[in-house]
């Protein structure tokens, strides 16, 4: 389980001019999520320094490989707090060397949902991100079974308030959202 407040909005910043509206936030985690291996240093210190907790989606980080050595990379060099990933062995890599490991289950079709159904069973992640969150509401109960092991957060596609408070209601306990006009704290 990940330690973060219920109707927690992650900003996920997608363009550099935004990081410091993602910073101005009250979540205590920010997703950097157009990074490279060049500028992630800069991009974690500075969140860091705004006592902000860095999470990045490894497997889209330009040149970097999101193997045992890379993940304690992450995390050693660059201080990074936790990966978001589509594998299930990158999520025990970075729960070894003492990350989050955040699991991507995509809702595609039946067949990728089915999929990340069964990569669930065998894996235990701190926390599971459903995409797209635009419609994760409507299939809160296939991985509500998982918020007692798993924090269930949505994420892409939230586009509006009411996106965002139904997802909130349903009980996802955080959001990963891009659109900085829905960083703010949400009532």
């Amino acid at each position: 389980m990940i330690e973060i407040p219920e109707r927690t909005v992650i900003p996920s910043v997608r363009y550099l001019k935004e990081l410091e509206k993602a910073l101005d936030s009250a979540s205590p985690y920010v997703l950097l999520t157009n990074v490279h291996i060049g500028n992630l240093e800069a991009l974690a210190k500075k969140c860091i320094a705004a006592s902000r907790k860095v999470l990045v989606h490894c497997d889209l980080i330009g040149g970097f490989r999101p193997d045992r050595q890379g993940i304690r990379l992450l995390k050693n060099m660059y201080g990074v707090a936790g990966v978001l990933t589509q594998s299930a062995q990158v999520v025990s890599y970075a729960q070894k060397a003492g990350m989050i490991g955040i699991l991507r289950v995509f809702i595609m079709d039946s067949r990728s949902l089915e999929k990340g159904q069964q990569v669930l069973e065998d894996t235990r992640p701190d926390g599971i991100e459903i995409l797209p969150g635009a419609m994760a509401d409507r299939y809160w109960d296939l991985f509500e079974p998982y918020a007692d092991t798993s924090t269930l957060i949505a994420g892409g596609m939230i586009v509006t308030e009411k996106e965002r408070e139904n997802l909130f209601a349903c009980g996802y306990r955080a959001i990963t959202v891009s659109s900085p006009g829905l960083w703010k704290p949400s009532k």
